[in-house]
């Protein structure tokens, strides 16, 4: 568009590259700005998501809308200075030629390193690929290991206290008085709470494998979805093949005064509509590559292969799913932590040891000096007389396990739901899909094949034939969306019964 308007002006008198520039940039600022901002408006829900798959969503979103604005930069700043540079030619000294070819290398590189080919890769080895590098798991398995290292804190003795005392203690002498006391709760206390924290960490496990299949899950999804959008490239370049083919046969008839030119342009429409299309769904191919990289985490650009149609289920019953299992681990950490507060009610522990001195004469009629030399010992016991808060707190903990069972069954009684459902809709799918096999792809080629040796023949004329042809592309390409539904279905059902 800018290059376009730069040509007009140039054409139009105007021989002035700078005022070409500033003329051509002013009228044609709010079109460039108005589209780039456009469509990072549209992906800014996803930058900003917090609900379910917004760590594939944002980072998503932040590349499209940063590659947006690095194009605008480009076509504002970098555009017109080459178009400058272009226009009034490369008037450069001798000693800047080597930064030239250096440019033109380091140009040629970024080129060929972006037409390099994709590496495939098969979905067992990216589901493996993906539990190895995935950022969101590696920090799930940080959070496993804080709860982990949290166990050893559960002995948590409070700090010794140690005193002097100086004066008259004993006497009108000034005496001395070294003491250290110890107060601890009752072992119990710090059992119970080894527990508590054992059973956090083992949650948190638990978290770590439900974070590893909804990552199984997510990269299922992408892998076919991309594997579906490929399937649809390839009709559409099988079709606009044909429509390539037969608008230069239309262009050839209307030469030679066999057809009019209704044939062709019929042809054109048809053929452009094709490569429209072909371009939108290039771009959604592509934010799909780009979603299952961030996926594995790795620097090589892999791709899925194409060796295997659809997804496949293999069991059709409800087993011990991660989500149940977090929050039968839940009641477990609920009963502890009642363990844990009842054990609070024990009486605290306290231990003393002192150490005196003592100057004059004695109840034993001895004379002693000023240095420490009597000992004593202090025992004591701390009662909770005023327990109302600590009664309070386990009852509260009660309520916690109580709330833990009911989001337990709850959790079941959805899943048990989401199953049915899933498995009613997978045979379906997969009912649909057999019937196309069957008998729907074959009619496609049979209508194809006859509409253009009809069309050759002139029994039929171009309108009829791409009726015809429409009807066999609309077969396959509904037979790639039913492949698409069943891999759909099929890895959802493979998530509910833990079939990765």
């Amino acid at each position: 568009v800018l290059i376009s308007e730069f040509n007009r002006l140039y054409k139009s008198g105007i021989r002035n590259i700078v005022r070409i520039i500033i003329d051509g940039g002013e009228s044609r600022l709010r079109p460039v700005l108005m589209t780039a901002f456009v469509a990072s408006l549209g992906f800014i829900p996803m930058a900003v998501s917090n609900g379910a798959g917004a760590e594939v969503q944002r980072p998503l979103a932040t590349v499209v809308i940063g590659g947006l604005m690095v194009a605008t930069f480009l076509t504002l700043f970098v555009l017109p200075l080459l178009y400058v540079t272009i226009e009034k030619g490369f008037k450069m000294k001798k000693r800047n030629n080597k930064n030239i070819v250096s440019v033109w290398v380091l140009v040629c590189s970024l080129i060929g390193f972006q037409s390099q080919s994709q590496t495939p890769i098969s979905l067992q080895n990216a589901i493996n690929t993906a539990l190895e590098n995935n950022r969101n798991l590696k920090n799930e398995k940080l959070k496993s290991e804080y709860s982990k290292a949290l166990i050893k804190s559960a002995s948590d003795i409070p700090q010794t206290a140690v005193t002097m005392d100086y004066g008259q203690i004993n006497s009108a002498y000034n005496d001395m008085k070294f003491g250290v006391a110890q107060s601890i709760a009752f072992p119990t206390v710090y059992k119970k709470q080894k527990n508590v924290y054992t059973e956090e960490w083992k949650k948190s496990l638990l978290n770590v494998s439900l974070k590893e299949f909804e990552l199984k899950k997510a990269v299922s999804y992408t892998f076919y979805d991309i594997l579906y959008w490929k399937e649809k490239e390839k009709l559409l370049n099988e079709t606009l093949k044909l429509y390539s083919d037969f608008f230069d046969k239309a262009s050839l008839r209307l030469k030679a005064g066999e057809s009019n030119i209704l044939e062709k342009t019929t042809a054109s429409n048809q053929k452009s509509a094709i490569e429209i299309q072909l371009k939108q769904l290039q771009q959604e191919l592509s934010v799909l590559q780009y979603q299952f990289q961030w996926l594995l985490n790795t620097e090589t650009d892999f791709t899925p292969n194409d060796s295997k149609s659809f997804a496949t289920s293999l069991n059709n019953t409800l087993t011990e799913h991660p989500l149940l299992k977090i929050w039968e681990q839940q009641k477990n950490i609920s009963a502890e932590q009642i363990a844990l507060e009842k054990a609070k009610m024990l009486p605290g522990l306290q231990l003393a040891y002192n150490l005196n001195s003592f100057k004059g004469m004695g109840a034993d009629d001895k004379v002693y000096n000023a240095s420490p030399q009597f000992h004593s010992v202090q025992v004591g016991v701390s009662v909770p007389i005023f327990s109302g808060g600590q009664k309070a707190r386990i009852e509260a903990a009660k309520v916690s396990q109580s709330v833990a069972e009911s989001e337990m069954k709850n959790a079941e009684f959805n899943l048990q739901n989401q199953l049915k459902k899933a498995n009613r809709i997978y045979q379906t799918n997969l009912e649909i899909v057999s019937r196309y096999e069957t008998s729907d792809l074959k009619n496609a080629d049979i209508i194809t094949e006859t509409a253009k040796k009809q069309f050759l023949a002139g029994e039929i004329n171009y309108l009829e034939f791409v009726i015809l042809v429409n009807q066999a592309v609309t077969l396959k390409n509904n037979y790639t969306d039913a492949v698409w539904r069943l891999n759909q279905s099929a890895i959802e059902l493979e998530y509910l019964t833990l079939n990765p």
